[in-house]
C-alpha cells in the first residue's frame, strides 16, 4: 500500500510528536480551562491510593529535577573578561 503524500505529512508529524512531546495533550485531558484542569488533578490526587499520590509526586520531582539539570547545562556560561 502506498502512502500519498498527505498521509506521509501526518505520519511524520505524528512521530515527531514522540521525539518532542508536549503537555498540551496532558492538560487538554485535564479539561479545557484552568480551573477544570485543577478540580480535574484535584479529584484525581483525592480519589487516588497513598502509594498512587507517592508515585505521582516521585514522578514530577524526577522530572523537574531532569529539565533543570539540563536547563543548567544549555545555559550558556559566561566568561570571564581578561583585561
Amino acid at each position: 500500500m502506498a502512502f500519498s503524500s498527505f498521509d506521509k505529512r501526518l505520519l511524520e508529524e505524528g512521530l515527531a510528536y514522540f521525539e518532542k512531546p508536549r503537555l498540551t495533550c496532558l492538560l487538554e485531558l485535564l479539561g479545557t480551562t484552568r480551573f477544570d484542569r485543577v478540580e480535574t488533578l484535584a479529584t484525581m490526587l483525592r480519589n487516588g491510593a497513598p502509594e498512587e499520590l507517592e508515585e505521582a509526586i516521585a514522578v514530577f520531582e524526577r522530572a523537574l529535577a531532569r529539565v533543570e539539570r539540563e536547563q543548567e547545562r544549555d545555559r550558556p556560561r559566561r566568561r570571564r573578561r581578561s583585561d
